[in-house]
């Protein structure tokens, strides 16, 4: 208790400072007085009395001192009057205090804020428990039949839990139109595995994941805040989902998501023996938490198992064979292992701003300092210790981070958002980040750090005893400033040229990438994705309610054509498997090749501008009571029947009932999971052929003139018009598409060309401070070089000579370095060299160009001195 009455006391004494003063003027006025009046009876005039009594007890200035330090509270006040010093010195400069401040607050802002990100994927515990839990192999590959087999008896996993993922539309009331819902069908251990419990209702129970069970329906406590108020009775409500009625069981708690924010919700997964998918399709992703006892010996032993499982009860083709690298990913890694390498570059990147920022602080910090030479030197002789000039120093300067620290949270805060939505964030993990206090703690920590190390420089100054009253040249000190200055450039350049050198190495990476053919023309065309509620009778079958959505779309004034298919190029996967090839024994068995399978209405490919090489395309004859019919891409011709047309040869999938399929056509080579890696092959079927799937959902391409904004929005209230039950979404541009695609390498470079930029500036802002520094210093110098009759350009020669010589090292030495880190960049480039000469060079010349600029205009000043007002300031 004494210890807590004894800091109660203290924080009162800082706080409430005048009013402890004040009691202690009283009673040293008290003991004045009567020391007074005791030598007024002694004889003494009360003018003297007075004078005699104050001589005797001292000023009240010391004695407020001695009770300061009797508090304990000395070294507060002295702190406070630093920093209102502090203060004073910053409105005296107020160009140097603003440089300084927007120097540091770009670096601890686009710190802070690149840290909240990194903060909130990399390092926050996910929404569930994550110790033990890992992800099979061969995700979203898995068959049904596959499952239930190595479930089976596990020693080494307390639960194994399927999952897929699925998108369907969902209406909450029988009026409501339709919306987008993405959810997991999952087996009904799922929570159990993930060790989640529903806030509201219920979790999946056994039983629920097997045929016959009731349809239910467990929400996202974002979906039931946003479709149902969160109304707490919502438990036992029906929804329609995909056209089906589910009873809604449980509500998750806020901030829960299993696998990405993106999934709102989660079903039963069905796994009937009787279906034709539960031994046909692989589609499940697989899920095991270990048994808390279990190590990695027993984990391995437990695949070994597995796969011998697998290889007993299976056959495989070699493309797909699960017996092989069997391996679990740690389910905090295969969610977001993508984002963690870009994160951790541009967080590289902005240390190296950071560096800048402070090697920039610090020489104009120790510029001030010299320059303030003839002050504390007056201080010292007045009585000041060195180690307390020194704590003045550090006080100013981080007083001075403090505040540009404020102007980084602001920074910080304004340009978050705009962070988050260019960041390589995908799969909506991007809603789940936030600038917390963690951030802002980070923010006040680098102010403390950072105001420190920039006082390194000026308080060795200090403690090394060279302030000196009798000493006003201060040459000795500018010396040792000019060697430092010189050292501090150097040390801005070197990072500079890294980050600006990293940013050729995209930017060029970029460029090639969009220089990849794709196989289509994006220009000018609108993709949307439909998704209709299974047994919707309003617009009738499938084939017909997209013939009739083509027939009013292409209608439409300003649209030049308009397709379905089933997957979108470059952006969507899934859709493929295994083809039968008429007379190829080669291809058969474990050698079937795989190949992607992509429906198509007749002007769908015109729409996209691919181009049909060989043959024909589809024409509107090739219906579902027609000859079968199939396109084949370049590369899948070329692997199968090298050296012949593939026109006339007859293709088979999905199954031995399966039709044959006579091929009509080979189609141009594109772009269709990727803008990087090698093309599948690919396989296009008409759409009116190929009932798996089509009657659901499809992909609608538009090629329009008109502005992409009116054409969504007119087409979306067409869709409306025609059914409610049909969901629409995804609308955007193709070059959107692509962009998304690209988003990796295309934020990457913005990001790092932004860092590039900004170092470039903070760089050039330490040349210009040094040089102008320099300058000042030198001016009656120059004056009288001019006087004696040196010409301007030759002193303005010199300048820049000088000023470039550190910039010059500077550019040489981040050469080399760019050259050792070059390896950390090899995995974000596209056919670019991480030691591309091109790119160093450019990125060295920009650098020694800034310097250039930077160092003419103080330069320009000192050429145009005149000798008479130099040597009169002087």
């Amino acid at each position: 208790m004494s210890r807590l009455t004894d800091w109660t006391f203290r924080l009162r004494a800082l706080l409430g400072r005048r009013s402890l003063e004040s009691q202690v003027d009283k009673e040293f006025a008290f003991h004045v007085q009567m020391e007074a009046e005791k030598l007024q009876q002694q004889g003494w005039t009360a003018v003297a009395a007075d004078a005699e009594a104050r001589r005797r007890f001292g000023s009240e200035t010391r004695e407020r001192e001695r009770a300061r330090d009797a508090w304990g509270v000395g070294v507060g006040y002295d702190l406070l009057a630093d920093g209102r010093h502090a203060l004073r010195q910053m409105r005296r400069r107020p160009g140097f205090s603003a440089l300084a401040i927007i120097t540091l607050g770009l670096g601890i802002g686009a710190t802070t804020a690149l840290f909240a990100v990194v903060y909130g994927l990399l390092v926050r515990p996910l929404p569930f428990k994550t110790d033990g839990l890992s992800v099979f192999w061969s995700e979203h590959n898995w068959r049904g039949s596959e499952y239930d087999a190595v479930r089976e008896g596990s020693l080494a996993f307390e639960h194994i839990a399927a999952y897929s993922m699925l998108a369907e539309p969902l209406r909450t009331g029988p009026t409501e139109a339709s919306q987008l819902l993405q959810y997991v069908p999952a087996t009904a251990n799922i929570f159990d595995a993930l060790g989640v419990k529903p806030i509201l209702g219920r979790a999946f129970q056994t039983g629920d994941d097997r045929p016959g069970a009731e349809s239910i329906v467990i929400l996202s406590h974002g979906l039931w805040q946003q479709e149902f108020g969160g109304d707490e009775n919502v438990v036992g409500r029906r929804v329609t989902i995909g056209g089906q009625q589910a009873t809604i069981v449980g509500v998750m708690p806020r901030g829960f998501y299993f696998p990405t924010p993106e999934f709102r919700a989660w079903r039963p997964l069905r796994l009937d023996p009787a279906d034709p998918v539960y031994a046909g399709s692989g589609w499940l992703a697989l899920i095991g938490a270990a048994r808390p006892d279990a190590g990695s010996a027993d984990v391995n032993r437990e695949l070994e198992r597995i796969t011998r499982l697998l290889g007993e009860r299976f056959t495989y083709p070699v493309a797909w064979d699960k017996t092989r690298n069997a391996h679990v990913t740690p389910v905090h890694e295969y969610l977001l292992g993508s984002v963690r390498d870009p994160l951790l570059l541009l967080m590289g990147a902005v240390a190296l701003l950071l560096l800048i920022a402070c090697a920039n602080a610090a020489a104009l910090i120790l510029a001030r300092t010299t320059d303030r030479t003839g002050e504390l030197s007056v201080r010292v002789a007045l009585g000041a210790s060195h180690p307390r000039i020194a704590r003045q120093i550090v006080t100013e300067s981080v007083a001075l981070a403090t505040i540009a620290a404020i102007a980084g949270a602001v920074i910080a805060t304004i340009g978050f958002k705009t962070l988050v939505a260019s960041l390589p964030v995908q799969q909506g993990f991007g809603s789940t980040i936030s600038l917390g206090w963690q951030a802002f703690a980070i923010a006040f920590a680098l102010a403390l750090t950072v105001g420190l190390a920039v006082a390194i420089v000026p308080v060795r100054q200090v403690l090394g005893g060279r302030l000196d009253v009798r000493d006003r040249s201060e040459e000795g000190l500018r010396r040792g400033t000019r060697r430092v200055h010189a050292g501090l450039i150097v040390a801005q350049v070197t990072l500079a040229v890294m980050l600006v050198s990293g940013a050729s190495l995209l930017i060029r990476s970029v460029e090639r990438i969009r220089a990849i053919d794709t196989g289509f023309n994006s220009q000018g065309v609108i993709t949307f994705d439909l998704m209709r509620e299974a047994g919707t009778v309003a617009s009738g079958s499938g084939d017909q309610f997209y013939r009739s959505i083509l027939e009013r779309v292409e209608a439409l004034p300003g649209v030049a054509s308009a397709g379905f298919t089933n997957r979108l190029p470059v952006r969507d996967g899934g859709w493929q498997g295994p083809m039968t090839i008429e007379g190829k024994a080669e291809f058969a068995g474990a050698q079937r090749p795989n190949s992607l399978i992509r429906t198509a209405t007749p002007n769908y490919l015109a729409t996209l501008g691919i181009q049909v090489k060989a043959g024909r395309g589809f024409e509107e004859t090739d219906r579902a009571d027609g000859a079968q019919v199939i396109l084949v891409s370049e590369s899948f011709a070329r692997r199968i029947w090298p050296g012949e047309s593939p026109i006339g040869k007859r293709i088979s999938f999905g199954g031995t009932l399966a039709p044959w399929r006579t091929i009509v056509g080979v189609v141009e080579e594109t772009r269709m999971t990727s803008m990087l890696g090698e093309i599948p092959l690919t396989l296009y079927v008409p759409l009116s052929q190929f009932t798996t799937g089509s009657s659901s959902g499809a992909v609608l391409v538009v090629r329009a003139t008109t502005d992409a904004a009116s054409t969504i929005a007119t087409v979306r209230g067409l869709v409306a018009d025609m059914d409610k039950g049909v969901a629409v979404a995804r609308a955007g541009t193709m070059d959107t598409v692509i962009n998304t695609a690209l988003a990796e390498p295309l934020q990457l470079r913005f990001f790092l060309g932004l860092f590039a930029a900004l170092a470039l500036l903070l760089g050039a802002i330490g040349v210009y401070g040094v040089v102008s520094y320099a300058v000042a210093r030198r001016r009656a110098e120059f004056g009288i070089r001019m006087a004696l009759g040196a010409a301007p350009s030759r002193v303005l020669g010199h300048v820049v000579r000088t000023g470039m010589l550190p910039v010059a090292s500077g550019a040489v030495v981040g050469v080399v370095l760019s050259l050792g880190l070059s390896r950390l960049l090899r995995g974000f480039l596209y056919e670019v060299s991480p030691t591309d000469a091109p790119s160093l060079l450019a990125a060295a010349t920009v650098v020694l160009l800034a310097g250039v600029i930077a160092a003419s205009v103080p330069a320009w000043r000192a050429g145009s001195v005149s000798p008479v007002e130099a040597l009169r300031s002087d």
